[in-house]
């Protein structure tokens, strides 16, 4: 029962930080997607 119990305390920390990594690769995308978009603003409003 203890082992049981292991298992499932170790698969919803995996959970968890599977989670959290999943939430901060996103906003790492955003923020590479909106510096180039900021870029991209910045070299047309030159034109």
């Amino acid at each position: 029962m203890e082992t049981l119990f292991l298992i499932l305390i170790f698969a919803g920390i995996f959970g968890i930080y599977d989670a959290i990594r999943k939430v901060n690769n996103n906003i790492l995308e955003q923020t590479e997607e909106l510096k180039k978009i900021h870029e991209q603003l910045k070299e047309n409003s030159k034109k």
